[in-house]
């Protein structure tokens, strides 16, 4: 009797389902492709744009020269600074608006700008503390320098007629103390006291004849000096 053949097995071959899986993928992949092919210009722009930034992808860039050997590299950036001219028309301009064209003189320099100030205008009488009604002046006067950012020497000067006191020796101390107050006041209008000096010189840079009583008011003075980068010509005011 011979043997009984062998049943088929139940079900697909286990070959179909390694098929199934790879036809699966290559449907995929049409579709991927079909998409990509009706994809807008500008929408792939953005996605790609999109990716670039998520990855740190760097845009490639085509150099037509080679830079030569003796390119120069700034080393330390300086702000853009006011020139004279700018400085000037301000200054001006605020004496015209606080109304202390005869009190105070602007004038162009080799140095900058030269702001003359009446000394009585600032001062009391043998005082160093700054009178109340022209500090507002004075602070006008400070973010211009501020803004410019240009270096101040306050100048501090008097008459020839001596003092003596227990704070004032002599007119030294009185025009330096002048001056140093002036300084003072500009730091506490965020003037960086780096920028800035205060030089007293007494009695002995007069502009006018000491021999009389309008002479000595026009020597007792404070003077602000600002230095720019460079003059573009000269002028008062």
């Amino acid at each position: 009797m011979q043997p009984p053949a062998d049943e088929p097995k139940k079900g697909a071959p286990e070959w179909v389902v390694t098929f199934g899986d790879m036809m699966s993928l290559l449907l995929c992949f049409f579709v991927l492709l079909l998409s990509f092919s009706t994809m807008e210009t500008e929408r792939f722009k953005v996605i790609a744009g999109y990716l670039r930034e998520a990855f740190g992808v760097q845009t490639m860039r085509h150099y037509t020269e080679i830079p030569s050997g003796d390119t120069v590299i700034a080393v330390e950036f300086n702000p853009p600074t006011y020139t004279a001219e700018a400085i000037f028309e301000e200054v001006v301009q605020k004496l015209r608006t606080f109304g202390y064209e005869g009190l105070v003189e602007a004038e162009r320099t080799d140095e900058g700008v030269r702001v003359r100030v009446d000394g009585e205008l600032l001062f009391p009488p043998a005082s160093t503390a700054i009178d109340e009604e022209s500090m507002e002046f004075l602070s006008a006067v400070a973010a211009t320098i501020k803004e410019s950012g240009a270096k101040v020497i306050v100048e501090g000067h008097t008459d020839n007629l001596p003092i003596r006191s227990e704070r004032f020796p002599s007119n030294w101390e009185l025009s330096a103390g002048r001056a140093a107050a002036v300084v003072r006041f500009f730091e506490s209008q965020g003037v960086p006291p780096a920028r800035m000096q205060a030089v007293g010189y007494g009695p002995t840079r007069p502009v006018a004849d000491n021999a009389t009583p309008e002479g000595r008011r026009k020597n007792r003075r404070v003077e602000i000096v600002i230095q720019t980068s460079q003059s573009d010509g000269k002028g008062r005011r």
